[in-house]
């Protein structure tokens, strides 16, 4: 039998390469060799969509995007609470997974922590991974609003009917907080690194382990020399869904 894809979101954080005056970095994180899906492979935070992320409360906790506006973003998507949970979800479990939280105390800068609430935000990681429903209620009483209008929808992929566990992902990219820093939690992830899609291409030859949804958008990414071009890019960006297929050439897709 031929599993249901789950709906997932995932964050491919960036920044501007610190080596050269033009370039990206992207966030990757290390699954745990442990994890029943991808283990040990590098990939971009993100997870599965869960009930929380699909409230009447996830609205009023963003912050410059509606449910329409949501589902606008993500044509066919019904209902439009199930369009913004796509941007919760990759919020929510990149805060999860890399520690990072894309919201705001007052825009138009992303929140920073000093040092007592750097550790009460690492007990708020534990607690929304054991309870999704914790993550809105935490994001109120921190006065924050996430940024989902800095998320922009990137591209979209299923995982191949031969899987036995398998997600319909919403790929976004976002620009990372320049005054937070990431770090693994040590149950889903377990290392990390900021690394140019040039390098990650190159190292990927050589053994690194790099899923193939994830290594194909970071051919992609390898083409652009800036955060700001691939923002860019986009804009008015037909978003094709990619559901790659096992032949006896490889992989395949469309």
């Amino acid at each position: 039998m031929i599993a249901k894809p789950r709906d997932a979101a995932t964050l491919i954080l960036m920044r501007g390469a610190d080596h050269a005056r033009t370039g990206i970095e992207i966030l990757l994180v290390r699954r745990h060799t442990k994890s029943t899906f991808m283990p040990g492979a590098y990939v971009f935070p993100g997870g599965r969509i869960e009930a929380a992320d699909y409230t009447r409360k996830a609205e009023r906790i963003c912050h410059g995007l509606s449910f329409k506006q949501a589902q606008d973003t993500i044509p066919g998507t019904s209902p439009p609470e199930k369009a913004l949970a796509f941007f919760v979800a990759a919020i929510r479990e990149t805060f999860e997974e890399a520690g990072i939280l894309l919201a705001y105390r007052e825009t138009p800068d992303f929140v920073a922590f000093n040092e007592d609430e750097k550790i009460r935000f690492t007990k708020y990681r534990r607690e929304v991974r054991k309870g999704p429903f914790s993550f809105a209620t935490i994001i109120d009483r921190e006065g924050l609003k996430l940024a989902t209008e800095k998320l922009f929808y990137f591209a979209h992929w299923i995982t191949p009917e031969i899987s036995p566990i398998r997600f319909d992902t919403r790929f976004f990219v976002a620009a990372s907080p320049s005054k937070q820093e990431a770090l693994e939690d040590e149950f889903e992830t377990t290392a990390h690194m900021w690394i140019t899609p040039q390098k990650v291409l190159k190292e990927q030859e050589m053994g690194l382990l790099v899923p193939f949804a994830t290594l194909s958008n970071i051919t992609v990414l390898a083409q652009f020399t800036s955060v700001d071009e691939v923002v860019a890019s986009t804009r008015n960006k037909e978003i094709p869904t990619i559901q790659p297929t096992l032949t006896l050439r490889g992989w395949e897709y469309e």
